[in-house]
């Protein structure tokens, strides 16, 4: 039990001879798993050591709870507290009670108000000891914290993740000048996108600010995999099938814990371009962007919102109206696009899956993995390594092949270069007919006859009479049907179709470049 003048049993951590862990442990944890908590309402001697160092000292001194601006956390402030703390017991092997203070009774982390000149110091905390005053955290009446609500999202919520973090035995990941032997974090990771306990605000391009648009709601992912070695990981928390759910309302800026389950889904329902990320450590861009910012300025491109924390599998992926990238993970997936022009990355070549067309899409397996079979559906791109192929034989990709064959003969529907171009002018939104036009276009065809005759070639081998190709001319010369409309006829026959193996084409996919 604590009290006022005594902490809580502590115990010392071996490191884990890994630096992302080791560069956020301070080389003490509770030794209970239990930790109580409580929020001061009184400043009596009663309730506070006066000793001098490890205690707050002498009552008529400027120690934390005898300065004049100490105060009790209001009631919403005690609530964003501890959702806060529930952040942080969602993830780890950790039970926060709470408690009423008695002269004889206190909690292991006491949250109050007290003051610090220096309105930058937002809020300062004790580590795990033996001292009276381990794990106390006092929020700055000076700063932000006083005039802001500590809603998650701003800064005030991430200082009150940050200081817990410090309360259950957490270091700065980067370098103490009291101490050159403690383990840093490289300067990639040190970024508070990585880890709250980092004071550094900065995108993947390294560029700096003094905030974000929108700040952590959760321990980031080295916070979590730092805390479950202290205390062990909570096996309870989200362990049946969760979907966790993402639209344009809100803004996200979080890392996912996920205990178990078999077929958990990230379903983004929103209209902006995500990039939807299911591999454990990685990070995904999903929904409103979060930026660095300067003063209130964004900095440079978003930084990631959504991470997966290590030992996660998230099986499914939805993803929203847009124009949408998603990466699956070594698990059985399924990855769908809705709507949009939408891509999965696979980071292997092609010859290490076997690609399957399916009813309502296509199937992506592993060939030396039978427990890696991902289902793909509304995806319009699949990327490997080494190619790129168009799924979409019933959209943009079928319009392409069938007009390449028509216009420039069933080898062109194998020239990457090629389709890439007429993807990447489909893609733009350009009409089926728009498409004919730029084709026939880069043909570079001016008369009708010349048009008339090379799409007659392209489908049957051979020069066209005078007698067939006069029609086409005629209707050509009247207006009655435009060049986009009749590369699109020749597009559309079944000897076209049967010239470029479209059959074929729609098992396998169009590999662009």
């Amino acid at each position: 039990m604590t009290t006022p003048f005594t902490s809580s049993s502590v115990i010392f951590t071996d490191p884990a001879n890994d630096n992302q862990i080791d560069s956020l442990l301070n080389g003490t944890r509770w030794m209970n798993f239990t930790i109580s908590y409580s929020f001061p309402a009184s400043n009596s001697p009663l309730f506070w050591s006066t000793l001098s160092g490890s205690g707050y000292g002498s009552q008529f001194g400027d120690g934390e709870p005898w300065n004049s601006a100490a105060k009790p956390l209001t009631s919403a402030d005690q609530g964003y507290f501890e959702n806060a703390l529930q952040q942080w017991a969602n993830v780890a092997n950790v039970n926060f009670i709470k408690i009423s203070e008695t002269p004889s009774d206190v909690g292991d982390i006491r949250a109050a108000y007290t003051e610090d000149p220096d309105e930058s110091t937002l809020a300062w905390s004790y580590l795990p000891s033996n001292s009276p005053k381990s794990g106390d955290i006092w929020m700055n009446t000076q700063s932000l914290l006083n005039f802001q609500d500590w809603t998650p999202g701003t800064i005030s919520f991430e200082t009150l993740l940050h200081e817990i973090g410090h309360s259950l035995g957490f270091k700065h990941p980067f370098a103490n000048p009291d101490d050159p032997t403690e383990e840093t974090l490289p300067s990639a990771l040190d970024s508070i996108m990585h880890t709250i306990m980092s004071y550094t605000y900065s995108n993947l391009q390294g560029e700096e600010g003094n905030e974000f648009s929108f700040h952590p709601t959760t321990p980031m992912v080295l916070d979590i995999a730092a805390m479950q070695y202290l205390y062990g990981t909570n096996n309870h928390y989200h362990a049946g099938n969760e979907t966790y759910t993402y639209n344009d309302a809100n803004t996200y800026h979080e890392t996912i814990w996920d205990a178990a389950g078999s077929s958990d889904t990230i379903h983004y329902s929103g209209a902006i371009a995500s990039h939807i990320d299911l591999r454990p450590t990685s990070a995904s861009f999903i929904g409103v962007p979060v930026y660095v910012q300067s003063n209130g300025v964004n900095v440079g491109l978003p930084i990631p919102n959504v991470w997966i924390a290590d030992n996660v599998i998230i099986e499914n992926a939805i993803a929203g109206q847009g124009n949408d990238v998603l990466i699956g993970n070594d698990s059985s997936n399924i990855l769908d696009g809705d709507s949009g022009i939408d891509t999965v990355l696979v980071q292997a070549p092609l010859n290490n899956y076997t690609l399957s067309k399916t009813a309502s899409g296509y199937t992506v397996s592993a060939n030396g993995n039978p427990g890696n079979q991902d289902t793909l559906t509304h995806i319009e791109r699949l990327e490997f390594n080494d190619i790129k192929l168009a799924l979409d034989l019933d959209g943009y990709a079928g319009e392409v092949a069938k007009l390449l064959g028509a216009v420039f003969g069933a080898a062109a529907t194998t020239n990457q270069d090629y389709v890439g171009i007429g993807l990447t002018e489909a893609d733009k939104g350009l009409s089926y007919e728009q498409l004919g036009e730029f084709a026939i276009h880069a043909a570079r065809l001016t008369s009708h006859d010349e048009i008339v005759t090379l799409l007659w070639q392209n489908l049957f081998g051979a020069t066209p009479s005078e007698t067939q190709k006069s029609p086409y001319i005629k209707m050509l010369d009247t207006g009655e049907i435009s060049t986009g409309g009749l590369a699109i006829l020749a597009a559309d026959s079944g000897v076209n179709a049967e010239n470029i193996h479209f059959t074929e084409l729609v098992q396998t996919g169009v590999a662009f470049a």
